[in-house]
């Protein structure tokens, strides 16, 4: 697994959470994961650390439900893993990605760890994709148009081209002209005869 994922155990007991903690670390080193005893200070916490996975236990009556979570947060894409000490209906598990218990071994805990790292991957990687106005820039940038040329082809301020550019720039972590432009050819975004020399 060479995913690094942050992590956030929301539990009361030392012994399970740290427990858990370990076991995470031994999976992956770069894998941070902090803790809280209850669900009290969820919220404030979450909006600082920005994890990438939440397991919580589904007991906690000031968690509330997940989508309303998430949806207060603003973070829809939060992986939420209900952390089992003891046997629940499957109503109070709703809204959860993912269950971990108790009664789970380190390899059972390896592969849903792994399933959860692979399901954050792809959700990145669909973040990474353009938007058809990114395309379309990205397919002017490469046929030699100015800012300001985008901008009138498109009926758009340069300073919305320029915002583009920057979120495409930041998305594909390509910061030059010429490799803008092998990304176009290679994503069929040009043809190598429109690009002027």
């Amino acid at each position: 697994m060479g995913r690094f994922l942050k992590f956030v155990i929301v539990e009361a007991s030392d012994i399970v959470s740290e427990g858990l903690a370990v076991m995470l670390k031994q999976m992956n080193a770069g894998f941070r994961v902090s803790r809280l005893e209850g669900a009290g200070q969820l919220s404030s916490h979450l909006m600082v650390e920005k994890p990438d996975v939440l397991l919580v236990n589904p007991l906690f009556p000031e968690l509330g439900s997940i989508q309303k979570l998430r949806s207060n947060l603003g973070m829809p894409d939060l992986v939420c893993v209900a952390l089992v000490t003891e046997l629940r209906s499957q109503r109070d598990l709703e809204g959860f990605d993912e269950t971990i218990s108790l009664f789970d071994g380190f390899e059972q805990l390896r592969e849903k760890v792994g399933k959860l790292a692979h399901r954050k991957e792809d959700a990145e990687v669909g973040e990474k994709t353009l938007s058809q106005r990114e395309k379309e820039i990205v397919s002017f940038v490469v046929k030699g148009y100015t800012n300001k040329q985008i901008a009138e082809e498109l009926c758009l301020s340069s300073h919305t081209v320029i915002t583009h550019r920057r979120n495409i720039a930041a998305k594909l972590q390509i910061h030059s002209s010429a490799g803008l432009t092998i990304y176009a050819i290679v994503n069929k975004l040009v043809k190598l005869e429109d690009i002027k020399s």
